[in-house]
C-alpha cells in the first residue's frame, strides 16, 4: 500500500475566494490596504501573515487574530472543492493507501474545510500549523514527521507549489505536481516535480495506472 500526503490548498480546494474575502474584512477592520486576489493568490499557503505583508509586527497579532475570526465565521464555507476530488479520494481509501493532509492551515481550520466536504475520513491524519503557536513551514511539519517515523522515504507528496516539490525531495518522497493550483507548471518542474498535471482527472487516472490495489476498504470505518 503505498502513503500519499496531499497538499489542501490549490491542491483539493480552491481558497481563493475564502480567503481574500477574509482578508478584505481585515483590511477594512484595520484601515490597512486591501491586496488583489492575484496578490493572495502569490501568498497562499505561506501562513497569514504572508497576507499582511509589510506590517508593522506590533500590530501582527492582533491582525492575524482578526483574520482568523473571519476566517473561522465566513472562510470555511466559501473554499470550493475541485471536481473530482472526492471520487479520487474515495477509491484511494478503499484501496488501502494511508493518505495523509500536510497543510500551512492551522489544523483546525483544514480539518473543519475537508469535513464540510466530507473528506476528512479519507485520511489517516491532518498535520499543519496551530493556531496560537508560531507559523510552521511545511518543510518543518515534514521533517518532523519523518523524524518520527510518521513518514517513510518513498511515498508521495502531491501538491501545487514548488515548496511541496522542495520538501518531497527533502524527505524523500516522490514530488507530484498539480498546474491546475497556484504554483504553474514552470516553479513546479523547477522545484523538481517528477510528474506535473493539469486536472484532477489527468492525476486520478495516473493513479489508477500506478496503484492496482482492490477496492475492499470501506472509506467511513473511523469515528470523526
Amino acid at each position: 500500500m503505498a502513503l500519499i500526503c496531499f497538499d489542501l490548498d490549490g491542491t483539493l480546494v480552491d481558497p481563493l475566494h475564502a480567503v481574500h474575502h477574509c482578508v478584505r474584512l481585515t483590511c477594512e477592520a484595520f484601515g490597512l490596504p486591501c491586496p488583489s486576489e492575484d496578490q493572495v493568490a502569490a501568498r497562499i499557503d505561506a501562513g497569514a501573515a504572508a497576507l499582511f505583508d509589510g506590517l508593522d509586527p506590533a500590530r501582527m497579532e492582533a491582525v492575524q487574530e482578526c483574520y482568523w475570526k473571519h476566517f473561522a465565521e465566513e472562510g470555511i464555507v466559501l473554499h470550493r472543492i475541485h471536481d473530482g476530488i472526492l471520487l479520487m479520494l474515495t477509491r484511494l481509501k478503499h484501496q488501502g493507501h494511508q493518505l495523509y493532509l500536510v497543510t500551512g492551515k492551522p489544523v483546525r481550520y483544514a480539518r473543519q474545510v475537508l469535513h464540510q466536504f466530507d473528506l476528512l475520513l479519507a485520511f489517516e491524519d491532518v498535520f499543519g500549523s496551530e493556531l496560537q503557536s508560531p507559523w510552521r513551514s511545511k518543510g518543518e511539519v515534514v521533517a518532523q514527521l519523518r523524524q518520527r517515523g510518521t513518514l517513510k522515504p518513498g511515498g508521495f507528496m502531491v501538491g501545487d507549489q514548488a515548496d511541496d516539490m522542495a520538501v518531497a525531495r527533502a524527505n524523500g518522497l516522490i514530488p507530484v505536481g498539480v498546474t491546475y493550483g497556484f504554483g504553474g507548471s514552470k516553479a513546479l518542474q523547477g522545484a523538481g516535480a517528477e510528474y506535473l498535471f493539469d486536472s484532477v482527472t489527468a492525476l486520478d487516472d495516473w493513479f489508477k495506472e500506478k496503484l492496482h490495489e482492490p477496492e475492499t476498504l470501506d472509506s467511513f470505518s473511523k469515528s470523526e
